[in-house]
């Protein structure tokens, strides 16, 4: 992974690299052809994948190697940690021309990611309760260029063949794709496996 496309925001490690996996037909035919509930129930409209196994599809089993890939390079060499994850959910969404993603996190999700297949389109927003700067004390301060420090929202310029990394629980959303290309996103979560803390610390834990 190159660490210099790391973001550190509020010491949240966001890793975002470009033209890390150049989709094929292929691959793209499979993801356009599953099933999508439509955007009907959801004033935001966009298509979301009914399956929340995508990757098993075995036309998808590069992309799948590549993501989990990616995920294991970001406990390695991000969090620098030696716990395992395993993939827990993957899937899709299409946003066509004004749709857009609310604010949203992933329950019960270590680490998510989302590659971007297609689109013009619509930036990746991260979403802080605070800012590092208040979190002693909460004052109101006058920004003069925004930065990760004074910062409660940032914005992430993606294109597609990107992928960002980030922690599930982190707030996020995606701005209205404006273009009359559909923009297609793969999601993924990850979640600890394996042993986890100590009968020393009361926190021993095996999942």
């Amino acid at each position: 992974m190159d660490i210099g496309n790391l973001l550190n925001l509020n010491a949240i490690p966001i890793a975002h690299e470009r033209n890390a996996y150049s989709i094929n037909q292929k691959e793209l035919n499979a993801i356009k052809k599953i099933k999508y509930r439509t955007p009907e129930e959801r004033p935001e409209g966009f298509f979301l994948s009914e399956t929340v196994a995508l990757l098993e599809n075995k036309t998808l089993a590069s992309l799948k190697k590549f993501i989990v890939e990616k995920a294991e390079e970001y406990v390695r060499d991000v969090l620098e940690i030696k716990d395992k994850i395993y993939l827990i959910q993957s899937w899709s969404t299409i946003n066509n021309t004004n749709s857009f993603h609310p604010v949203h996190s992933h329950p019960n999700a270590f680490i998510s990611i989302v590659y971007y297949v297609q689109g013009k389109s619509g930036a990746l927003q991260f979403h802080l309760h605070t800012t590092s700067i208040k979190e002693c004390f909460n004052f109101d301060y006058t920004i003069a260029k925004f930065n990760i420090y004074n910062s409660q929202l940032w914005t992430l310029l993606t294109k597609p063949g990107d992928i960002v990394l980030f922690p599930g629980h982190i707030n996020h959303s995606a701005l209205p794709n404006k273009s009359p290309e559909s923009r297609i996103i793969v999601g993924a979560n990850f979640f600890i496996k394996g042993k986890m803390g100590s009968k020393k610390e009361v926190s021993n834990l095996t999942l």
